[in-house]
């Protein structure tokens, strides 16, 4: 990027001078959640000025907003009440008060050196427009909860796929860039953050990094009726993204419902599970990622199931 705030504070950082970064968390209804997550925000090892924390509320009926004002000062509360986490994040980058702007959901808990490493990294490739970090289970938490850190690859998801996309749950990237580019599209009920990832990588030259070091813990669903319910979410917004784009990738939602092979692979891969489900019923398996290959089937079983049903409600 060549604008000259980004110029700035590249030229800072090696002077010595570490750079005021805003925070941006959307949140509804995340009472049960919220209270951790800003305590880890709020207790960050950065070595620069503390951080910006912007909350913003997006219609909660719990005790969400109050629990956030109580925290007073160090805590920036706003209200969005136009449904939808792009509606909260566009409020939040429209409020920032600094040219660096990382964001984490509520329901997760940035490991205390998280900060500093997304910067680090950062600015070690001022080239680069999205920079994610790495996505853990939050734990104690269940055999499920485990796997569900597949779902959340952001290693995979900037370095491997093509085309790339970033997850907000772990995420900075420039200010004046996103001004550029255009915000969170609020037309997108899920896969936001993958919209924008894809309209800058396709529109706008996007060049994404990944920070190993830059840790949020994130409260991963547990039971099989969460992780069919989470499939049924990455279905759906995957459904959207693919009908928007299909010039640039060249196939249509009905090419890819045609590929039949999440069924096939689901069916595989639950026919080898069986055993290992069984053992591990009876107790004579205790390794907890035996059933991953399963879980995972189920999770992919689920999403393409409701990319087809989002797909064809949308024709």
């Amino acid at each position: 990027m060549t604008d000259n705030c980004g110029h700035a504070l590249d030229s800072a950082a090696h002077a010595g001078n570490w750079p005021c970064v805003t925070v941006i968390v959307p949140v509804r209804n995340g009472a049960r959640v919220i209270g951790a997550c800003l305590d880890a925000l709020l207790a960050q090892d950065y070595p620069g000025p503390p951080p910006e924390l912007i909350v913003v509320d997006n219609g909660s009926t719990d005790a969400t907003a109050a629990l956030v004002a109580s925290l007073g000062p160090p805590v920036r509360l706003l209200r969005e009440p136009q449904p939808g986490a792009s509606s909260a994040r566009n409020t939040g980058i429209g409020a920032a008060s600094h040219e660096l702007i990382a964001f984490t959901d509520a329901d997760c808990v940035p490991r205390p050196d998280w900060l500093k490493a997304l910067v680090v990294a950062t600015l070690a490739d001022p080239g680069a427009s999205f920079v994610g970090g790495r996505i853990a289970a939050l734990l104690p938490t269940t055999d499920i909860g485990l796997f569900a850190e597949c779902i959340f690859d952001h290693r995979s998801a900037i370095l491997d796929c093509q085309p790339p996309y970033v997850i907000t749950a772990n995420l900075m990237v420039r200010r004046q860039y996103l001004l550029r580019i255009g915000l969170f599209d609020p037309a997108y009920p899920r896969g936001q953050d993958a919209e924008l990832a894809w309209r800058a990588h396709y529109f706008h030259g996007a060049r994404f990094a990944y920070a190993e070091q830059a840790v949020v813990d994130h409260v991963n669903v547990t039971t099989l009726v969460g992780l069919c319910h989470k499939g049924f979410q990455h279905g759906r917004g995957s459904a959207r993204l693919w009908r928007d784009f299909q010039p640039q990738l060249g196939r249509s939602p009905r090419t890819r419902m045609r590929d039949l092979e999440p069924f096939r692979r689901a069916a595989r891969e639950t026919a080898a599970v069986l055993p290992l489900l069984w053992r591990r019923m009876t107790g004579s398996e205790t390794d907890p990622r035996c059933l991953h290959p399963f879980y995972g089937a189920l999770f992919k079983l689920a999403r393409q199931i409701s990319f087809i049903h989002h797909s064809l409600a949308a024709d």
